[in-house]
């Protein structure tokens, strides 16, 4: 954690940007709040802010980062350090001619289940939202603020994978789209077969939201 923020407050400054790095925890047991606390109180201009939200499954805290921003961009990312600050850069130079900006994972050591999840979000957003997105699911990924913001009110606050829907949608709408490959250095999580149990319910509660977002749009057309 404390690598992750040196990394990305550096890149931040170099580049010249006006920025905020909020970090959404849900509740960690370990010594993640002493390290961002540590690091909020070394910060004299106050470019971390950190918030406990005990409980909070990982969707829904996305959706909750997403909708609270201020800022013209939005920028999330995994804070596990599984990717370096490199691809950001070319996502930020690019920034003025797109609207959605994504790094697609590569070099991925995930398992089976975690691959088919990810083959399927692909195939699912652009079978429903005609979106080609490669990498639905990918934490890496800067958005103008005012292309997705009538898209955030489309999702369901208890969306289990924000980024899929967002994904679709930005196919529907028509945002711009510019994608480059990001190296995912990350180890592998989720080899037990319990794990991958729990994953295969999650996707099928995922892939009922995403259906449920792809029918209020339709409906929405035909109303206006």
């Amino acid at each position: 954690m404390e690598k992750v923020l040196d990394d990305w407050i550096g890149v931040c400054e170099r580049l010249g940007i006006d920025f905020e790095i909020t970090i959404y925890d849900g509740g960690s047991t370990d010594a993640t709040l002493d390290i961002v606390r540590a690091s909020i109180e070394a910060n004299a201009q106050g470019r971390v802010v950190l918030k406990v939200l005990p409980g909070v499954p990982h969707g829904p805290s996305i959706l909750q980062g997403y909708r609270e921003s201020s800022s013209d961009w939005l920028f999330q990312m995994d804070s596990d350090d599984a990717f370096g600050t490199e691809a950001f850069e070319q996502l930020w130079q690019r920034r003025e001619e797109f609207d959605l900006l994504i790094g697609c994972r590569t070099g991925r050591r995930s398992n089976w289940s975690r691959r088919a999840v990810t083959l399927t979000g692909r195939l699912v957003i652009r079978a429903l939202f005609n979106s080609k997105v490669a990498d639905a699911n990918t934490p890496y990924r800067l958005m103008r603020r005012a292309a997705v913001a009538d898209l955030l009110r489309l999702l369901p606050d208890n969306a289990v994978v924000p980024n899929v829907m967002l994904s679709g949608l930005a196919g529907s709408a028509r945002l711009r789209l510019f994608q480059i490959d990001v190296e995912d250095t990350g180890a592998p999580v989720g080899t037990a077969r319990l794990a991958s149990l729990k994953l295969g319910k999650t996707a099928l509660r995922s892939f009922a939201q995403v259906v449920a977002v792809r029918w209020n749009v339709r409906r929405r057309h035909v109303a206006g």
